[in-house]
């Protein structure tokens, strides 16, 4: 300590050296009051009273203060990220898993109408329209906005974390005044004929299925399987099962691997098996589909009406529910 009083006789009193003379002051003040005290325990009661002054830096210079602290406060559970492998990018957090309530009405308020087939110089021109109107403008910016902030994996997380089943599907039908009618879709079948699923399935009880990825092929088979099983004679009860391709480059490889399609549905439902090419996000939203990598299937009744849907692979449960209430319908539909 006398040393560096010493020195500072010495040295030239710029700001510099003052700052680090009181560093170095300091630092020696810090060692000696962590060494352990050898002082009586009898005169500790009378050194309380006298408190040593708090030394203060030279006039001009501030004290340094401390660094912030970034551990969570008291309370507050610590954060834990999760990375993507050894990289540093953080894993997509999933969201809450958005669904139906079981036993809602699910599709359209009014019986769909028919699919409208406009010529390409009708669709060309409709398209130069939409891109000059301001407010078709702002549907497009809103719709790009919504799908920025969807994850591409988002879809995926939903089935890591939650599993490939939304909810078990109800033990009833849903009410003749109650339901909704099944929204329209054209698309092309097996057997090569231009369909609207709609008109498909009018004045037949139908088990309509949907699907849209290859992993969902097993979950829709679970259903059709008992179904058929139980229903395979009856002249007015059919299964339609609807293959939905969003995406047009795999459109293209869906277009190519028809004919491994073909050879592995049987034959009496070629004319039943629909393939539709393009986005069918109106059509999601109406029947609830809120995850497409799932296949999602549908009771329909004769006249059109949504009355029973179900996700995922049949539980046993779901397909004995599934064979009673098809055959009410059956029975109503007389």
């Amino acid at each position: 300590m006398h040393s560096l009083l010493g020195l500072s006789l010495r040295l030239p009193r710029t700001g510099a050296v003052r700052r680090q003379l009181y560093l170095a002051n300091r630092s020696l003040n810090t060692k000696d009051s962590a060494q352990p005290s050898t002082t009586n325990p009898a005169t500790k009661a009378g050194d309380s009273a006298q408190t040593p002054a708090t030394e203060t830096p030279p006039t001009g210079e501030q004290s340094p203060q401390p660094a912030p602290s970034l551990a969570p406060h008291a309370g507050e559970p610590e954060e834990k990220i999760e990375y993507i492998g050894n990289t540093r990018f953080p894993r997509p957090r999933p969201k809450p898993r958005r669904t139906i309530t079981p036993g809602d009405a699910v599709g359209l308020d009014a019986p769909a109408g028919k699919v409208e087939h406009t010529p390409l110089t009708t669709q060309l021109e409709q398209k130069w329209r939409d891109v000059l109107s301001p407010e078709k403008n702002l549907e497009s910016r809103a719709k790009i906005i919504r799908e920025i902030g969807e994850s591409h994996f988002q879809n995926i997380l939903d089935l890591r974390n939650n599993g490939d089943k939304l909810f078990e599907a109800p033990a009833h039908l849903i009410p003749a005044v109650k339901a909704k009618f099944l929204p329209n879709l054209e698309g092309k079948t097996l057997a090569g004929a231009n369909v609207d699923i709609v008109d498909l399935c009018r004045g037949k009880t139908t088990l309509l299925t949907v699907e849209f990825v290859k992993f969902a092929e097993k979950h829709t088979k679970s259903f059709i399987d008992v179904f058929e099983k139980a229903y395979l004679d009856q002249p007015n009860v059919q299964v339609v099962q609807v293959n939905i391709e969003e995406n047009w480059a795999k459109a293209a490889v869906l277009r190519m691997c028809l004919p491994y399609v073909r050879r592995a549905i049987p034959k009496h439902r070629h004319s039943t098996y629909v393939v539709h090419y393009g986005g069918v996000e109106s059509l999601r939203g109406s029947l609830g589909i809120a995850n497409p990598l799932i296949g999602y299937s549908f009771l329909v009744d004769s006249k059109t009406r949504v009355r029973w849907y179900a996700n995922g692979e049949a539980v046993k449960s779901e397909a004995i529910n599934m064979v009673s209430l098809t055959q009410e319908l059956i029975r109503k539909a007389k």
